[in-house]
């Protein structure tokens, strides 16, 4: 079995927080939602986003 590589986004949860009116669309994404930004997704983890 391969171990997931946790992933950090280059934003912090500070810089630009994701959310309705974050301007970035949301995608369901397992149990959380994932918001698409510059070509990428970000899912909220602590105070920073994880890519996925």
């Amino acid at each position: 079995m391969s171990e997931e590589k946790h992933v950090t986004g280059e934003h912090t949860v500070t810089d630009h927080e994701h959310g309705k009116t974050c301007g970035h669309k949301a995608v369901p994404h397992d149990d959380h939602i994932d918001y698409l930004h510059d070509g990428h997704r970000h899912a909220a983890h602590g105070d920073h986003y994880d890519e996925h």
